[in-house]
């Protein structure tokens, strides 16, 4: 019962949404200055698929499947890199029985070209694997190889794609939006899409999370969830500009109603995917943590920005363009506040064409 009464006073909150917005912004422009600085001050933390490098298969066989073995090994391994100044990525275990190995990935060393690299991890770091790993040569499934190598020109290619599909997935949006509900939800929606992705972008910083390709695929996630998040409410924002009670009191209060019918929604969704992101960015294994980590951000992000953000936006915005138009003494162009008026022209219309015939 108790849970039933907060949900209660959540749904008819009194909260002013519009006034205190600049407040959110505030928090959203603080975030964005400490991640600035981190960046300016240490960078990013650029992963193998950005910067380039190598990734070396050291396959060890049965023994890796006992248990502890791994930890074991990994270990040693990192000992190795440590020695000649190589900071691993990341290390995963690949396969099992016989073909069990560990993977590893590397950055290249500063001031090593490719074929140098090539060279050392071949020569010495083999070497060293082996006297680490399997001194006495009785390991007979024992290898070292390298297993791919990730260039600086295919680095390259990857972020300009990676830029590119998220500036194309924009535009996208803004026309879809725009012709689904109005130009000015759609503005809304797209600076709420930039807010989230910058969000995110900065929490990483800050929080020195590596970035690799499925940081793209993390980010293409946020911003369908965004959206998602968005668009149920200016959809609920559609259907109240379209009830003549509601709309006669203003933008604002449209949003105020508008939030509040959608709330108790936005955050039952947002902890439930937040709970089942959680739980397995803990039982993951790093690789997992690393893509789901700033999933989770911008899940908080873009449930923070389509109910604090977003609508108030789109109400300044409004207010803004009619007060315009209201100079100018032209009428107001807005397919939301000019839908029901032609609607009821159509039924008008139908009837007098029925009472003709």
């Amino acid at each position: 019962m108790k849970s039933l009464r907060f949900f209660d006073k959540v749904e008819h909150t009194k909260f002013d949404f519009v006034k205190h917005a600049w407040k959110f912004a505030l928090v959203s422009l603080t975030i964005f200055a400490v991640g600035i600085i981190v960046w300016i001050a240490c960078g990013l933390n650029l992963g193998l698929d950005f910067t380039g490098g190598s990734i070396v298969k050291v396959q060890i066989g049965a023994q890796l499947d006992e248990s502890g073995a791994y930890n074991e090994y990994s270990q040693e391994i990192e000992d190795v890199f440590n020695e000649y100044g190589i900071t691993i990525s990341q290390m995963q275990k690949e396969d099992s029985g016989e073909q069990a190995a560990i993977s590893v990935r590397f950055q290249d060393l500063d001031g090593y070209s490719a074929e140098q690299m090539s060279e050392l991890v071949t020569g010495e770091i083999t070497t060293a694997l082996t006297q680490a790993l399997n001194p006495d040569g009785t390991n007979m499934s024992f290898q070292v190889q390298e297993s791919q190598r990730i260039g600086a020109t295919a680095s390259s290619n990857l972020l300009s794609s990676a830029i590119l599909a998220i500036l194309i997935s924009a535009v996208l949006i803004l026309i879809y939006i725009a012709i689904r509900f109005e130009l000015l939800s759609g503005l809304a929606t797209l600076v709420t899409i930039v807010h989230d992705v910058l969000i995110v972008f900065a929490l990483v910083a800050i929080c020195r999370i590596e970035i690799n390709s499925t940081f793209v695929a993390a980010i293409i996630t946020v911003i369908g969830y965004s959206i998602n998040n968005t668009i149920i409410i200016f959809d609920r924002v559609r259907e109240n500009m379209n009830n003549e009670k509601v709309a006669a009191n203003g933008a604002n209060y449209v949003v105020q109603v508008s939030v509040r019918q959608t709330l108790i929604r936005s955050l039952y969704t947002t902890f439930t995917t937040l709970l089942a992101i959680a739980l397995l960015a803990i039982i993951g294994v790093s690789s997992i943590q690393i893509f789901l980590m700033p999933i989770i951000f911008g899940l908080i992000a873009g449930a923070y920005s389509s109910i604090f953000l977003a609508p108030a936006l789109w109400a300044v915005m409004l207010k803004n363009y009619t007060d315009r138009m209201k100079l100018k003494g032209k009428p107001v162009k807005l397919s939301i506040l000019n839908r029901k008026k032609k609607e009821d022209k159509k039924s008008a219309d139908v009837v007098e064409t029925t009472v003709a015939q």
